[in-house]
């Protein structure tokens, strides 16, 4: 399965980069892209490891098709490529809702001097970032869909990256921006996934915010 793995990695790359640049363009006359003006230390560590990650995932089945085979094998072959597609699909459909959901507050990397909405909406009424989470559902679903080492690699780079991305930078830069605004909202989301409801015996407020 490498072929469709590295069709479907490719396919997700492309609508959440290059196809969201154009819309951007076209709304805002921007590309949205601000990387270059990410301050040193987690900025430039979370661009890293997700630019890293990302590339560790498509080099998986890149490499696997080339025939070097640093892989490996499942406990049930079938089970685990039907979940990595699903992984795949719904990583993708749910990160590129998010956005377009974020109109013209998209931006890759963050420009600490610019003051932008905050977004609540469509998928970030259930979880404040669901780019981030989408994005490692996908290296996961393709990791799973061609099970190799540098694709395993790469899923853990783009969690580490989600998680400093969140936690260092885009958290601290919306609760000094918002203030009760988005403590108010950071309640009654998750962080990269929707929240669970539990039963009151075990969480008397109802709701986790992972």
């Amino acid at each position: 399965m490498p072929a469709v793995a590295l069709i479907g990695a490719l396919c997700a790359l492309v609508l959440l980069l290059p196809v969201r640049v154009w819309l951007q363009r076209r709304w805002t006359g921007g590309t949205g892209i601000v990387l270059a003006r990410a301050a040193p230390g987690p900025p430039r560590r979370a661009a890293a490891l997700l630019g890293g990650g990302t590339l560790l995932v498509g080099l998986g089945p890149g490499l696997h098709l080339l025939g070097v085979a640093w892989d490996w094998t499942p406990g049930d072959v079938v089970v685990t490529r039907l979940v990595g597609a699903a992984l795949l699909a719904c990583g993708t459909g749910w990160a590129f809702w998010a956005q377009l959901v974020m109109r013209d507050a998209w931006r890759v990397g963050q420009d600490e001097a610019e003051r932008l909405p905050l977004v609540t909406t469509g998928p970030f009424a259930r979880a404040r970032h669901p780019i981030y989470g989408g994005m490692v559902a996908i290296g996961l679903g393709v990791t799973l869909l061609d099970p190799t080492y540098p694709g395993l690699l790469g899923v853990l780079a783009l969690g580490a990256g989600a998680a400093v991305q969140a936690l260092r930078v885009e958290e601290p830069h919306l609760r000094d921006r918002h203030g009760l605004e988005y403590h108010a909202w950071a309640r009654r989301t998750g962080r990269f996934l929707p929240p669970i409801e539990r039963s009151s015996r075990d969480a008397p407020r109802g709701r986790s915010t992972l």
